[in-house]
């Protein structure tokens, strides 16, 4: 019979519990309080897949003592953090929660756009007195997204209801989607950014996207529009902003990540008026756990019949 280890708190292991109170798993489920490292590490010799475990314990120590680990599960999209030699090189499949975050990102990813476009963070940060400036419509104007994973065409199919020209930038071929007008691989975003009114940045980290956007894009961008960043903070050079004050040319700038992560108080761009930053809270809402919870269910279910797991991430690839 297998082992599987959930590392979760006791609130979480009540929400699980509840899920699977109907279930019938022919595996022995071991919950191991998510917080207690000694816990995790006593016990993961034994163990045929783990969930959950937090990224602070996962390092090469505990894949050494993981000799019967087949399926490695976070319920993070990001996966960056776990992505360690050890792991890439194994046979572990690794899957995550890339795709069923796409809803309340891609809603705070709006949410930050039609703060900016309708002048809301101007009255928020009591500003608005200061500042001269019309509120514009999102109808008509370009966006680009970078990443169409499932929080990049989360945004697409929202925003392309307010009649706006879609432009997507991956690495992957997508669905011929009608709400999709241009699609482009990232060897054109130089030339992609200049046309846009929005840009929205939604890729996964990887070695090949650490600080990818930086001055040298910032600067093609047109004066007056909108930048936002709901993926990673390492993405994107933050301190390029501020390089030759570019934050000014936008309109405003909506940063839900930034590098370093947290900001220190005293930074600039915690005090600049057409910048909003939201601390890394896109991710949640009140239905990403019963989504992950029913991610997790799933997989165990396929886990157990030797079946292809959901969410498998490209180890090599990162994402």
């Amino acid at each position: 019979m297998k082992n599987i280890y959930l590392t979760l708190n006791r609130f979480h292991k009540k929400m699980f519990l509840k899920k699977i109170k109907n279930e019938n798993f022919k595996a022995n489920l071991k919950f191991i309080d998510g917080e207690d490292e000694n816990k995790i590490l006593s016990k993961i010799h034994l163990a045929d897949a783990l969930i959950n475990c937090p990224r602070k314990y996962f390092n090469k120590n505990l894949l050494i003592k993981a000799k019967k680990l087949k399926w490695l599960h976070t319920s993070s999209a990001g996966v960056d953090e776990y992505l360690i030699p050890e792991l890439i090189k194994s046979n572990i499949t690794f899957t995550n929660g890339k795709i069923i975050q796409g809803p309340e990102i891609a809603d705070h990813a709006i949410g930050l756009l039609l703060c900016i476009t309708r002048n809301l963070h101007f009255y928020i940060k009591n500003v608005y007195k200061k500042i001269n400036q019309r509120p514009i419509e999102l109808k008509g104007k370009t966006c680009g997204i970078l990443g169409l994973g499932g929080i990049g065409l989360c945004i697409a199919e929202r925003l392309k209801r307010f009649d706006m020209k879609i432009v997507g930038i991956s690495e992957e071929l997508i669905p011929l989607l009608s709400f999709v007008d241009e699609f482009y691989t990232s060897e054109k975003l130089l030339e992609v950014l200049p046309k846009l009114d929005v840009f929205i940045c939604t890729a996964p980290l990887t070695k090949n996207t650490f600080n990818l956007i930086d001055e040298k894009h910032l600067k093609k961008m047109k004066k007056g529009s909108v930048f936002i960043n709901v993926s990673r903070g390492e993405v994107v050079k933050t301190s390029a902003l501020l390089k030759n004050n570019l934050y000014l040319k936008f309109r405003g700038v909506g940063l839900d990540v930034t590098n370093p992560e947290p900001l220190s108080k005293n930074h600039k761009l915690n005090n600049l008026n057409n910048v909003i930053l939201t601390k890394h809270s896109a991710g949640h809402s009140d239905k990403n756990r019963e989504r992950a919870y029913d991610l997790i269910v799933l997989n165990i279910k396929r886990f157990l019949k030797n079946k292809h797991l959901l969410n498998i991430v490209d180890k090599v690839k990162g994402y």
